[in-house]
């Protein structure tokens, strides 16, 4: 799954760094906080830590139930999975409003594989609300539609608009495939809050945290996997059809609010041991933001190069490696 900020790429630099400062982790209680598709707190989960998720989107949240929160997948699981990839479609929202067909004629899905989406989310909906599942199974199944969806719709990676001219994406079939799902043995929690609310009733041994670097709101360009994921038929506008998301909005994409969320963050942290995730061109200055945070204790920042892609104006590819560096800054409050 292509995800804005994807730590995939630097999981062993931010195990190295915690490793090399903190210790062996494996029996931490480690929060991961800006969680996104959950793949630090995965790899906290492997190690055998207790992870605490959280994102306030709900598309993260299903993907935290079930790769964080859940250490046993559902009763009767692969029966549900093949009884819904068995569904009939059914014209529904995405049918409606996200396909070239539908009365939104927005080009995001195939007529076939958007009843799917519909006849799916209708099911599980059913479902949840008969007392067949609970809500923690609903989410596991919502995390296999989520994986399904980014796999067949005709974007470039996110849904900040759909594609003109078809990518092959868009005709291959919908299908769900298993969740894997790690057993750590331990209470884990996942949350859908806003890192203000959820900073003020968690609490452990290490905290990871991975901003925003940049002044992109997220919600636009995950909106078609929050409506997946909650299926409430939201009322939407323009030509890509986007939820409304002002009461979403991030002081920590906004420039001028940014570095003083981040310390009110850190200051209200009920951990010790602090790992915040960021590069250095990101729209906080990371040695003003430094400067502030040692307020709170000592601080160290660790450095990674990395390579990203941009035209010049030319038309030609440029590699920025050497100029952009990955970064972590550790907190170690006193």
């Amino acid at each position: 799954m292509r995800y804005i900020g994807s730590k995939n790429r630097i999981l062993e630099f931010i195990d190295d760094t915690i490793t090399n400062t903190y210790g062996d982790y494996r029996d931490a209680e480690i929060a991961d906080l800006f969680s996104g598709t959950g793949c630090v707190g995965e790899m906290f989960k492997r190690k055998g830590a207790r992870v605490v998720s959280n994102d306030y989107m709900h598309f993260s949240y299903a993907l935290q139930v079930a790769r964080i929160k859940s250490n046993f997948l559902p009763y009767n699981y692969q029966e549900t999975i093949d009884r819904l990839n068995s569904l009939q479609g059914q014209e529904g929202f995405f049918y409606r409003e996200y396909t070239e067909s539908g009365e939104g004629q927005r080009n995001y899905f195939s007529e076939e594989n958007a009843k799917k989406i519909d006849a799916i989310c209708m099911y599980l909906a059913n479902e949840l609300q008969l007392g067949n599942i609970d809500e923690d199974e609903f989410y596991v199944y919502k995390a296999s539609l989520i994986d399904a969806v980014t796999k067949v719709s005709n974007t470039s990676g996110t849904y900040g608009s759909f594609l003109k001219i078809n990518d092959n994406r868009k005709f291959k079939k919908l299908w769900l495939d298993p969740q894997i799902v790690i057993n750590n043995g331990k209470n884990n929690e996942s949350f859908c809050e806003d890192i203000n609310q959820v900073i003020t009733h968690v609490e452990g041994d290490i905290l990871y945290l991975d901003p925003p670097y940049n002044n992109r709101q997220y919600p636009p360009y995950y909106h078609i996997l929050e409506t997946v994921t909650l299926y409430d038929e939201p009322n939407i506008y323009g030509k890509t059809g986007r939820r409304y998301y002002e009461e979403k909005l991030s002081p920590l994409c906004m420039k001028d609010r940014a570095i003083p969320s981040m310390v009110s963050i850190v200051r209200d942290a009920n951990f010790r041991h602090i790992y915040i995730s960021y590069s250095t061109d990101g729209i906080m200055p990371y040695r003003e933001l430094c400067a502030q945070l040692e307020a709170f204790g000592n601080v160290n920042v660790y450095f990674k190069p990395y390579r990203r892609y941009k035209a010049n104006s030319n038309g030609n590819i440029e590699d920025d490696k050497g100029k952009l560096k990955e970064i972590i800054i550790y907190v170690e409050k006193r």
